[in-house]
């Protein structure tokens, strides 16, 4: 589906009130984007329509944060990202940042979901 009509679809169905604003959208692209280039409210993945090796999104709790999560199945940790017809970004497992911001969340149909722990520097032999 022409990527306008899902934007226009999606905002139409914002508008009524049928789905919330997600706070995260999809973008496949073919190469890493510069830091500055990152938009807020974009998951930007690395690869094609077959494959995906790399996302890339600004923090939702420090937007000046670059996350940068491997897709690759055979790196670990790996996740998956994935995107729904109207463009709305989903990572799983959730993610846990263990510098910075110590951001913890779960990311679903393009909504944050912050965890209890958000925030809080992980326990040590958690990191072990």
């Amino acid at each position: 589906m022409a990527e306008w009509l899902v934007t226009a679809i999606r905002t139409l169905l914002i508008a009524i009130g049928l789905i919330a604003k997600p706070e995260y959208l999809f973008r496949l692209v073919g190469e890493h984007p510069v830091d500055d280039e990152i938009e807020d409210g974009i998951v930007y993945v690395v690869g094609g329509k077959d494959y995906q090796k790399w996302a890339y999104f600004r923090c939702p709790t420090d937007k000046s944060e670059i996350i940068q999560l491997s897709l690759m199945q055979k790196h670990r940790p790996c996740w998956r990202v994935s995107s729904d017809w109207l463009r709305r970004a989903t990572i799983y497992p959730s993610v846990r940042q263990t510098a910075g911001s110590f951001a913890h969340f779960w990311m679903a149909k393009g909504e944050v979901s912050l965890c209890a722990d958000s925030g809080a520097q992980p326990r040590q032999d958690w990191l072990a």
